[in-house]
Parts: structure tokens; C-alpha cells; sequence
């Protein structure tokens, strides 16, 4: 039986794509040995505020900078308005049937997964790949909550031990909107566009 390619699926608002992203999906490659990654930005999240929201366009063209090594999907983005992770990975898989996709998400998102729209279809279509969100986050509790809470299986949910990056994209934007230097927080191309582009300056 031929082994099937292992497609990692990254979603998110990218509003914008920090280091944390960057190290996040470098940690996971070098763990799974991913023969292709898809970052999907989301056109607006279904699960929370779309605060300061850069154009889709723009978020594109930065994914693009901070990612060189993974392909940027727009198929959210050209769905327009706001797109559940289920339809999604469905799309995904009938794009590539033979493959087997993993679905990377951040602490926060697992312990709210029970409460996702139809998060049984999402489990049909990928395995969740789940990182310990901040320093504090336990990955032996995390996999006791997707065991015990979610019940998941190993196999339906890898959680990694690696230590995160403790940055997010709220605090970029608020330093960018303080005329704060965001040096070191996102990867040096994504700074020069949003610096050229004038992004988050001054929004409500």
C-alpha cells in the first residue's frame, strides 16, 4: 500500500502572521515531516471578533512573505464571509483524497473544540496537531482534556511538548498603533510590508 502524503492545514486571521506562527509550524514540520503545507487565511473567523482586520489582500501577500516554504490557499478568502474549518478541510480532502491532512490549531482552540460547528466532520477529514499555547500550558493536561473532555484519541489529536512563542498578533498590532517597534515579533519581510503599507495605524 503506497504511503499517502502527509498535508499540514494552518489556518487562521494571520491579521498578522507573527514569529509565533512561523516557529509553531516549523516545530510541527520538523516533527511530522510534512510533504506539503497549506496556510488558509480565514476571511472573517466565525469564532471571534474580527478586531483591526487588514484586507484580505494584504494578509495574503504577508502570508506569502512570512511562509516561503508552504502554499497560501485563498479558498476562504474567495468564499467571502465566514467559513467553518469543517467545509474547509471537506474542500481540502476532495482536492487531495489520497492524502492524510493534520489540522494545526493553538491551546485555545482545543479547549473550545466541543462547541465548533460539526467537529465530528472535521475528525473525519484531518488529525488535530495542537501545541501547548503558552509557557504555562501543561501538555500532560492538555492530552487528560482531549482524552477525558473531548474523547479523543491519540490518533485523532497529536499534542507537541515544544515551548511556543509567546507573541499574538493583538500585541503587534497594539505596539504598531503605539509606534512601537514589532522588530523580532513578526519575520523582517512581514514588518517591511506592513511599514510600507501603513497597516494598523491608527484603527479603532
Amino acid at each position: 500500500m503506497p504511503k499517502k502524503d502527509k498535508i499540514a492545514v494552518f489556518g487562521g486571521t494571520f491579521n498578522p502572521p507573527h514569529c509565533g506562527h512561523v516557529h509553531l509550524l516549523h516545530a510541527f514540520s520538523e516533527q511530522m515531516h510534512f510533504d506539503k503545507i497549506l496556510i488558509i487565511p480565514t476571511a472573517l473567523p466565525p469564532h471571534k471578533q474580527a478586531k483591526e482586520l487588514a484586507a484580505p489582500a494584504h494578509r495574503l501577500a504577508m502570508c506569502r512573505l512570512a511562509f516561503e516554504d508552504a502554499e497560501i490557499c485563498d479558498i476562504e478568502i474567495k468564499n467571502g464571509g465566514r467559513n467553518y474549518t469543517a467545509d474547509t478541510l471537506e474542500a481540502v480532502k476532495k482536492m487531495y483524497p489520497q492524502s492524510e491532512l493534520y489540522f494545526i490549531m493553538g491551546t485555545d482552540m482545543l479547549l473550545s473544540f466541543g462547541s465548533w460547528y460539526e467537529p465530528e466532520r472535521i475528525l473525519q477529514n484531518a488529525i488535530l496537531l495542537c501545541d501547548a499555547r503558552d509557557a504555562k500550558t501543561d501538555a500532560a493536561a492538555l492530552r487528560r482534556f482531549a482524552h477525558e473532555q473531548l474523547h479523543l484519541t491519540d490518533a485523532q489529536c497529536i499534542i507537541s511538548d515544544v515551548l511556543p512563542l509567546e507573541i499574538s498578533s493583538s500585541e503587534v498590532r497594539a505596539r504598531i498603533k503605539a509606534r512601537e517597534s514589532i522588530s523580532g515579533l513578526v519575520p523582517p519581510a512581514v514588518e517591511q510590508y506592513i511599514l510600507k503599507e501603513g497597516l494598523y495605524v491608527g484603527k479603532d
